[in-house]
């Protein structure tokens, strides 16, 4: 005959056979993975003309599927703005507007679909209209094609002389030096040699001079306009008569953010 105790366990096997001990059957869900991707690390923006690039480091987990990239507009509260997969680390928003600030954090997801928390970076960017290759000519010698107005790129070069005019080019034939010049109280700054006009992402908000600073090939230029909006220039080519230079223009005022889009022609 069974013992007491035989009698109860051989109870709770028939009982765990049939399911009848709620709880006492394995379910195969319980075996899935519940741990979500790390945060992604590293989260920045680029500014652009109308589009903002959205960077990140790799996650390197063996499971993960993709990122989501999203977009606010106060820096709290976040809407999905699109899905990437788990090889892509860089988002183009096409879908700004200059002058607007846009604020963006990154999540990752595994193939359980366990989804991490929002990255911590504060990335956040206002994009802003550039161009290139405007070229100005002496004030001496062609005073109707010398100056640049940044509010208003679209007329190209115009004369130097006009209440619009931020800046314009001349050569001094006392000291042989080619100047960059203003009478409207633009402020400018040489920030350098640089080879690239995306080595300076930022421009500074002191250290400016006025009315003039001595032009060099090659280097890049900040200026605050009287209309208290950041710009800079490019120098790409230099002569006694003319320059010929790459522009940008924050039409937010004040903002210092002036990076060029990476995929510029």
């Amino acid at each position: 005959m069974l013992s007491k105790m035989n009698k109860i366990l051989a109870i709770l096997l028939i009982a765990i056979l049939l399911g009848g001990i709620s709880g006492c059957y394995i379910d195969a869900d319980d075996d899935r993975d519940r741990e979500p991707p790390a945060v992604p690390r590293g989260v920045r923006t680029i500014t652009g003309d109308e589009e903002v690039i959205i960077e990140w480091y790799p996650n390197g987990e063996y499971d993960l599927a993709g990122y989501q990239v999203w977009r606010g507009r106060d820096g709290i509260n976040f809407d999905n703005l699109a899905e990437v997969s788990e090889n892509t680390t860089q988002y183009i928003d096409t879908t700004v507007r200059n002058g607007e600030t846009y604020y963006y954090a990154v999540s990752a997801y595994d193939t359980d679909g366990n989804e991490s928390e929002l990255s911590p970076e504060d990335a956040w960017d206002t994009p802003r209209p550039e161009g290139r290759n405007i070229t100005l000519d002496d004030y001496n010698i062609f005073p109707g094609r010398s100056g640049f107005d940044f509010s208003r790129p679209e007329k190209g070069s115009i004369p130097w002389d006009t209440p619009a005019t931020d800046i314009y080019f001349g050569f001094d034939t006392d000291t042989l030096v080619t100047y960059l010049y203003s009478d409207n109280e633009t402020l400018m700054q040489d920030l350098g040699y640089h080879e690239n006009f995306d080595s300076v992402d930022v421009v500074p908000e002191i250290g400016y001079t006025t009315l003039f600073v001595e032009l060099i090939e090659g280097h890049i230029y900040a200026l605050f306009t009287p209309d208290g909006n950041f710009a800079k220039i490019h120098v790409r080519e230099l002569y006694e008569d003319a320059i010929v230079f790459d522009w940008a223009y924050q039409t937010d005022p004040e903002n210092v953010q002036l990076a060029p889009s990476l995929n510029r022609p």
